[in-house]
């Protein structure tokens, strides 16, 4: 991992890197980004390396783009090159993931127990943030959807439909996004549609619904957070010891 600025004399692509570095993992952490899925198809010979415009087209891919500058982008591309690797313009993009991936924990954890793990963001330790929606409508679209909402509770009581298993399996299908706890529209509107079989749902209903759970703050800006919805319809009850 780069070194911070504080322990550098001051070299403006340190900085920008570093900054850049702390920005990915932030938002990995936040939307539980399966980082490595978007690099590993690049890598046919599962070297560890790939090209320096693929390292850009899976940071694009996984939405950090939308996050960073043009300049730390490329900053975080020559930081992850190699002596080796620099005339090919190849980027370790396993050290990258690495990296990154210690704001969940240390990969070798398990090998030294006692190494020190470092602290989670202070700013993501909620670990329920997801399991509500906290995006309040105007009053009147807030109105339409508990009626909405209403409604399908009734019908998921009747027929026994837990939602979130429905989501979950479409959240790790090969072809989505991978990001923990979200599926794209196109999945949700399937999800209500083919899946559970909600067809009492008129589009302005579905469209009232993706309003109430579209993540603002989620990178492809395409995203549904599912386990507010199914949350709302099968309210969890706390496990008592």
């Amino acid at each position: 991992l780069p070194k911070k600025p504080s322990e550098l004399r001051v070299h403006t692509a340190q900085e920008v890197t570093w900054a850049a570095v702390l920005q990915i993992k932030k938002v990995v952490y936040k939307n539980r980004i399966r980082l490595k899925e978007f690099f590993v198809d690049f890598d046919k010979l599962r070297s560890g390396f790939i090209f320096e415009n693929q390292f850009l087209s899976g940071l694009s891919m996984a939405g950090l783009d939308k996050h960073l500058t043009a300049s730390q982008l490329q900053a975080l591309a020559d930081a992850y090159k190699t002596p080796e690797t620099d005339r090919l313009s190849k980027v370790d993009y396993r050290r990258f993931c690495e990296d990154i991936n210690t704001v969940f924990t240390e990969s070798e954890l398990e090998k030294d127990p006692l190494k020190e793990v470092p602290a989670e963001p202070s700013e993501l330790l909620d670990k329920t943030r997801y399991d509500f929606s906290s995006k309040q409508l105007p009053e009147e679209r807030e109105a339409q959807l508990e009626s909405i909402m209403s409604k399908l509770r009734e019908e998921c009581q009747i027929k026994g439909i837990m939602v979130k298993p429905f989501f979950d399996d479409a959240a790790h299908d090969k072809n989505s996004c991978h990001m923990v706890n979200h599926v794209t529209v196109s999945q949700f509107k399937q999800g209500l549609g083919v899946k559970m079989g909600f067809t009492s749902l008129s589009q302005a209903d579905i469209g009232v619904l993706i309003e109430k759970f579209l993540d603002d703050e989620y990178p492809p800006g395409d995203m549904i957070n599912y386990v507010a919805f199914a949350h709302c319809l099968n309210p969890v009850t706390p496990d008592y010891d």
